[in-house]
């Protein structure tokens, strides 16, 4: 059975649109519903460190591993850190704690959905180093963009 050329040609072509039509779909759907979190002025996918204090990063979360990530919040776990700067903040003794994390209060910043809030508990229910409980919570816009 012989095939004829303007057939193959067709068919290449329509191959062709087709691959680049998916192709730009499926990048334009990507970069348009990823949903960020504000992270010290900057807007961050799944980050895996959120910082409390940005000027001196002397509490925060960090080793974070996201179970859920969509529009409704995102949950994870990590590790609770704090400097408890004694004598100096440099020379201080950093504390740590297993946490649980979620985030939350969706915004939409410059065409982008971002999560603004976040909380988190110890996993063991004991206090969180230097703390009075075994959660926190803050916003996460720190600075404006």
């Amino acid at each position: 059975m012989k095939t004829s050329r303007p057939l193959l040609i067709v068919l290449s072509l329509v191959t062709v649109i087709g691959i680049s039509l998916g192709g730009y779909t499926y990048v334009h759907r990507a970069a348009t519903s990823q949903i960020y979190a504000f992270n010290c002025g900057l807007m961050d996918y799944k980050p895996t460190t959120l910082t409390q204090y940005c000027a001196d990063a002397g509490a925060g979360v960090s080793d974070i591993t996201w179970d859920n990530w969509d529009a409704n919040g995102a949950i994870g776990t990590g590790r609770y850190a704090i400097n408890d700067c004694e004598p100096t903040c440099v020379a201080g003794k950093w504390h740590y704690a297993d946490v649980n994390i979620r985030l939350g209060a969706l915004v939409h910043k410059g065409g982008k959905p971002a999560f603004t809030h976040i909380s988190y508990k110890t996993v063991d229910g004991k206090k969180l180093p230097l703390g009075k409980t075994s959660s926190e919570e803050w916003d996460l816009i720190t600075t404006p963009l």
